[in-house]
C-alpha cells in the first residue's frame, strides 16, 4: 500500500466518520424527537442538551474537514 493510498483511506473514513456525526448532531438538535427514545435508552441522554449537541456538532465537522484536507492533499 503506498502513501497515497494511506491518506486516502484515512481521509475517507475521517470524513466518513465526521459526516455521520455531524448530521447526528444536527438531527439532535433540530429534531429531538426523533431520537430521543434511542438515545435515552442506551443511557445517552444527557447528549440531548443543546449546549453539548452544539459543541458535538463542531468537533465531527472539524473531523470531517481534516478528513477531506487527507483525501484531497497530494505529495509532491
Amino acid at each position: 500500500m503506498t502513501d497515497d493510498q494511506k491518506t486516502s483511506w484515512l481521509g475517507r473514513a475521517l470524513m466518513a466518520v465526521g459526516v455521520s456525526g455531524a448530521a447526528f448532531a444536527a438531527l439532535c438538535c433540530f429534531a429531538p424527537f426523533l431520537v430521543a427514545g434511542l438515545v435515552s435508552a442506551i443511557g445517552l441522554g444527557f447528549i440531548l442538551k443543546d449546549s453539548i449537541l452544539m459543541g458535538l456538532l463542531v468537533v465531527f465537522l472539524g473531523i470531517a474537514g481534516l478528513g477531506l484536507y487527507f483525501a484531497r492533499r497530494k505529495h509532491a
